[in-house]
């Protein structure tokens, strides 16, 4: 019975949910554990954590953080290290900066298409988070550019577009050795979509300090979850797993709580971790 999920989204990044709605909703949901995995940003765990206690939830301390491998995108999430740190800190401020400069260059491009969105209208549907494509995308609903968000991506913020624009960041190798350093445990985000075909990827994160593999995701039908479990087996790693849930969106209810891992994941992490 799964009575963990270890991998969501709140207002500090690009989920729906505050982080006390979050937790709220993992409680009704019957889960045992959680982890908080905002993009670049820790910021949520504190409020999180002082909600949880009005229903014995635990919070794991958690982050998802965004690199670039060979000009691809590859997500890392990371586990159960200390989010106090200074340099911990300045380097998930560095993360969000380098997002800033994106979405500035998304909106100077985008504008030069011709479409009426400033980086104001962005700032105002992220809040407090991590800017991202998600909330340039609300943007470009709210101006009537666009009549969903997907439409949003299709047209105009994916790859191969005329307004997409490469993301910077740090690389998966300075990701992991950061959040070993800060005694955590690095775990490669859904599988799936990141570029594992690239020689041996895993092998080479493995040396660096790479420590599970997401087995678990709603992208992961059961032979890739299968797969993907022998690959982590093969390979010494832990195996975690969530919904990846960003919270209720266009009609569609929230997922947390409808997919996830045992309890037994969280217990390995924690004794992995250090």
């Amino acid at each position: 019975m799964a009575t963990a999920d270890l991998h969501l989204h709140t207002t500090f990044s690009d989920g729906r949910f505050t982080p006390s709605e979050l937790v709220d909703a993992a409680a009704l949901a019957g889960l045992k554990a959680i982890a908080v995995t905002d993009h670049d940003h820790t910021g949520g765990l504190v409020e999180a954590r002082e909600r949880a206690q009005l229903y014995r939830l635990e919070v794991l301390t958690g982050v998802e953080i965004n690199t670039v491998w060979q000009d691809r995108e590859l997500h890392l999430l990371g586990y159960c290290f200390d989010e106090s740190l200074d340099w911990w800190n300045s380097l998930m401020a560095d993360q969000r900066a380098a997002r800033e400069r994106r979405m500035e260059r998304f909106v100077t491009r985008l504008q030069e298409n011709g479409l009426p969105v400033t980086m104001e209208d962005i700032r105002r549907h992220a809040g407090p988070g991590a800017l991202g494509r998600p909330h340039l995308a609300q943007a470009l609903v709210e101006k009537g550019v666009v009549s969903t968000e997907q439409q949003a991506f299709d047209r105009w913020l994916s790859a191969g577009t005329a307004g997409y624009v490469p993301r910077e960041g740090i690389s998966p190798v300075e990701a992991i050795r950061a959040i070993r350093r800060a005694g955590g445990v690095a775990s490669i985000a859904h599988p799936r979509s990141a570029p594992l075909e690239a020689g041996n990827l895993v092998g080479e994160l493995v040396e660096v300090g790479l420590g599970a593999l997401e087995v678990v995701h709603p992208s992961h039908p059961p032979v890739l979850r299968e797969y993907y479990r022998s690959m982590a087996e093969h390979y010494g790693l832990l195996w975690t797993g969530g919904t990846d849930d960003h919270g209720p969106k266009g009609g569609r209810p929230a997922r947390i709580g409808t997919d996830g891992v045992p309890y037994s994941v969280v217990e390995a992490l924690k004794a992995r971790a250090g």
